[in-house]
């Protein structure tokens, strides 16, 4: 599976769509915003080249390009943020690897052991087989969707998966899995971290897209014992204009 391939499996066609771009020794990422998935494709292999960029892209669509947000009383530009949510086409999960993770509780110690364990959390609750991406240091895992979703039902199904995850005792990272506003490095991108050779990122198993029902029947099975520990982090106004009501 080649870069826009993934894109346009992971991502809906509409609604601007975003590259994120890191530096050595800088801590914020460049936005570059994209409507068409194939220009965003495009530009990330470009951007890959160039040695001092590490690239990772958005895991949702955006209303706009760009948006204001007042930060202690200065206007500062914003791009991810929740009010600039549009849609979402599935759902992730970030599973680091390695001897020092697995030592201090984060992670796995190889990647065929991360894959076993989120292979039988979903054979467990009847989840679909997920698009798993070596990230050149762990997995991601994506469940793509058959059609885009809002960020309302997004949101209430991603906290519940979530809590799934932690119920079952899997060691994946918690702050990816019920942000909408995550960003993954893309496949086809290279993982640059220092003081290791570069690795590429690469799809491999490509999974099966299901339904936004299908998806959250899953879900409902994985959390049916778990409502008295389900602390919602957002308050839910699940109206007949979303595009999902669970």
């Amino acid at each position: 599976m080649n870069t826009l391939e993934f894109l346009q499996t992971i991502l809906p066609d509409e609604g601007w769509k975003f590259l994120a771009l890191g530096r050595p020794g800088q801590t914020g990422l460049a936005h570059k915003a994209y409507e068409s998935l194939e220009v965003m494709a495009k530009a990330m292999e470009s951007y890959d080249r160039q040695p001092n960029l590490t690239v990772y892209h958005a895991c949702a669509a955006y209303k706009e390009a760009s948006y204001e947000a007042v930060v202690q009383g200065e206007t500062k530009r914003k791009y991810r943020g929740e009010p600039n949510w549009l849609k979402a086409k599935a759902f992730w999960c970030d599973i680091d690897c390695g001897e020092t993770k697995a030592d201090t509780g984060k992670g796995y110690r190889t990647k065929t052991d991360a894959g076993r364990a989120i292979f039988g959390f979903c054979q467990k609750f009847g989840f679909p087989e997920p698009m798993v991406v070596d990230s050149g240091g762990g997995i991601h895992c994506y469940w793509p969707l058959t059609r885009a979703i809002g960020p309302k039902s997004w949101c209430l199904m991603a906290d519940r998966l979530k809590a799934a995850f932690k119920s079952e005792g899997l060691l994946v990272d918690p702050t990816r899995t019920a942000d909408l506003s995550s960003v993954l490095r893309p496949v086809g991108s290279t993982n640059k971290k220092p003081d290791r050779e570069p690795r590429q990122v690469i799809v491999k198993r490509p999974g099966n897209p299901c339904t936004p029902e299908e998806f959250a029947e899953a879900v409902a099975r994985a959390t049916v014992n778990l409502e008295t520990e389900l602390t919602p982090t957002r308050k839910y106004d699940l109206s007949i204009n979303d595009d999902l009501t669970a």
